[in-house]
């Protein structure tokens, strides 16, 4: 009896082993079954939205030097590299994709005695790199996160990870959200992850250094060293008196579900605070900060995963019913025992043009581009549409420069691979399985407006609000509307930019993109936030011409000048009939061009930008020369 029960047990620990072998041996052609048949199934359609027109990824990574200036003359004291981070997939996307999800492409300028060079490259972040391992896109994107579909894409991931296929403990971000320069660093941002440091050269390509850390620096008094970080906002705020940069992280798991540190001009972790959120975790993009607070936007756009379960839904829910919640902390203070909440009408903030104290009351000042509904905000960042409210109604949309894919080029997955070897299986020459990359389905609460809806919707405004911290008292005026900035048919003001050297202080214009056909911007419009109710607060406007689009402008404070609005706006301008793309130099003040610069390929609509002046490149690195790189997976430009 004994020697039975020992033989079955011996057979029972055989039969595992060799099912345990099986699966390690045969891991990639299991996950790449599991996908086919379950996750991604079926024919994948014509590709849409956020991969046309000039949202589509370009495939090569080039170095081009004397670009032609087409118009006017760029200025001897404009000196440095325009840097601009934004998505660009370099897989084909398996199944839905959201313009959140393309690998992070850094397209840069460098302007130096009058001449212009272009770069751009890939960050190289942990993602990127095991993805090319892979042989295709295997993380689970933003764009897949709806319904069953969503659970699936999750659990195919966590399968993955289980295997031992994917490490997502070296991170799982792709970087490409915007940039940030402190203690002597350049940052890639992207808010689920930690930055990835990058390094400009004398062309204005970057070169990836790699995934940062946030350390504790040595701290006196034998206090307890801070907490550290794996999640960093891609707005961090850079206060130019102490030096310091402020940031937060923000939780999806496990409380606390916000965490505020602060960074010494060195770049050392010398304050971590742990904040509860009183209704549980939400998606938080941007603070503010003044001499006194970091302020926090805890806005009613919640983290509920239970909307994915029986449905369609996305995990992240906008709720009308509740409140914005503003946090305002104290810069000195060690606990967040002094935190300070106000609250104002339900809405939706995403982007902080600046805040600061007023020194006569003690009130502080935020101005932000804020919805008093989701719908609004739907628009900016749907999944699949590149059309305005107006081209929907008259049935409207351009798609001159749909992303050219090449058939049989992208690496991906073949149910045919399934039955050959492992290196076939693995090469990138198999036929990548797409499938439905535009989200279909309808949900009231669907602010991220991943069905991409053609509903005519909101709009997004200036607003000014106020918070009174010896009262408790918050109020918030809308200051400028879209319809009233003068800008063609302008519906939507977001994307907010200052000049950098009056963050934190009272200042008086703020330069806002004005959206006019889904995400593309038609221009520039210029608010005096200081000027008396009644008076027009526009004080000029940039419009990039018929059939041209563009995005964020960035702020370039001019060498010597006194005066607030004393630099340049730089920004990227496509021209949909031409197909060209440009670097456009505008006076700040003045808001007349300056130059344009022939950029001599096309340049996809991105994220944010920032300018890395002479001394900055120099100790960043940026005097070594920088051959071409190679290109995403994907077959044409």
């Amino acid at each position: 009896g004994g020697a039975w029960a020992l033989g079955v047990c011996l057979a029972v620990v055989a039969v595992v082993v060799t099912l345990v072998l099986v699966v390690v041996t045969h891991r990639r052609r299991l996950m790449d079954w599991f996908d086919k048949r379950f996750v991604y199934p079926g024919e994948p359609p014509e590709p849409v939205g956020f991969l046309k027109g000039n949202f589509a990824p370009t495939a090569e990574e080039v170095t081009l030097e004397d670009l032609e200036v087409t118009r006017g003359k760029l200025p001897d004291s404009l000196n440095g590299a325009y840097l601009r981070n934004g998505p660009n997939p370099y897989f084909k996307p398996n199944g839905k994709y959201h313009w959140f999800d393309g690998d992070a492409m850094v397209h840069g300028v460098r302007i130096k005695g009058g001449k212009a060079s272009y770069a751009n490259r890939y960050v190289d972040t942990a993602r990127l790199s095991q993805e090319k391992a892979y042989g295709r896109a295997a993380f689970a994107k933003i764009g897949e996160l709806t319904g069953k579909t969503g659970l699936l894409a999750l659990l195919s991931e966590s399968l993955k990870v289980k295997l031992g296929l994917l490490d997502k403990g070296k991170g799982s971000g792709c970087a490409n959200t915007s940039l940030a320069f402190h203690g002597d660093k350049l940052l890639a941002l992207y808010e689920s992850d930690l930055p990835y440091e990058i390094k400009v050269m004398c062309t204005g390509a970057i070169e990836t250094i790699g995934r940062a850390t946030i350390t504790a620096a040595e701290m006196n008094g034998g206090r307890k060293a801070p907490k550290g970080f794996d999640q960093f906002t891609a707005h961090p705020k850079r206060d130019e008196r102490t030096g310091e940069l402020h940031f937060f992280g923000y939780n999806l798991r496990e409380a606390p579900h916000l965490n505020y540190g602060v960074l010494d001009r060195a770049g050392n972790l010398v304050r971590s605070i742990p904040i509860d959120l009183p209704h549980g975790p939400a998606m938080m993009h941007d603070m503010a900060l003044t001499e006194t607070y970091a302020v926090f936007l805890y806005m009613p756009l919640y983290f509920r995963p239970k909307e994915m379960v029986g449905g369609e839904g996305f995990p992240f829910v906008f709720d009308p019913e509740m409140p914005s919640k503003f946090a305002l902390l104290p810069r000195c203070a060690e606990d967040a025992s002094q935190i300070q909440w106000f609250d104002l009408p339900s809405g939706m903030i995403f982007h902080t043009s600046n805040a600061w104290d007023d020194q006569g009351d003690g009130r502080v000042h935020l101005y932000a581009c804020s919805t008093s509904t989701y719908k609004g905000v739907g628009d900016l960042i749907s999944s699949n549409s590149t059309r305005s409210p107006r081209s929907w109604e008259q049935g409207v949309e351009r798609d001159r420069t749909a992303a050219r894919f090449l058939p049989g080029a992208h690496g991906g997955l073949n149910v045919k691979s399934l039955g050959e070897e492992e290196e076939e299986s693995n090469a990138r020459t198999n036929e990548l399985l797409t499938v439905d990359f535009a989200v279909n389905f309808k949900s009231g609460k669907d602010l991220l407006n991943l069905s991409g809806s053609d509903e005519v919707t909101s709009s997004t405004s200036l607003l000014h609000f106020t918070f009174d911290p010896r009262t408790g008292i918050a109020t918030q005026a809308k200051i400028l509307d879209p319809k009233d900035c003068g800008n063609g048919d302008a519906y939507l003001l977001d994307f907010p930019t200052i000049n950098p050297r009056y963050l934190s202080k009272r200042q008086k214009y703020v330069y806002l993109a004005t959206f006019c056909d889904g995400m593309k911007t038609n221009g520039v419009v210029k608010c005096d936030v200081l000027c008396e109710d009644g008076e027009d607060r526009v004080r000029g406007r940039i419009h990039f011409g018929s059939g041209r689009f563009g995005g964020e402008c960035t702020f370039v404070p001019r060498d010597g000048g006194k005066e607030e609005d004393d630099g340049y706006l730089t920004t990227f301008v496509y021209d949909d009939e031409e197909e060209k793309s440009f670097l456009v130099v505008y006076d700040a003040r003045t808001m007349s061009e300056v130059a344009e610069v022939d950029v001599g390929v096309r340049v996809p609509y991105g994220f944010h930008g920032l300018w890395v002046d002479e001394g900055e490149m120099r100790r960043i690195g940026g005097g070594l020369g920088l051959g071409g790189g190679g290109g995403g997976d994907w077959g044409g430009s």
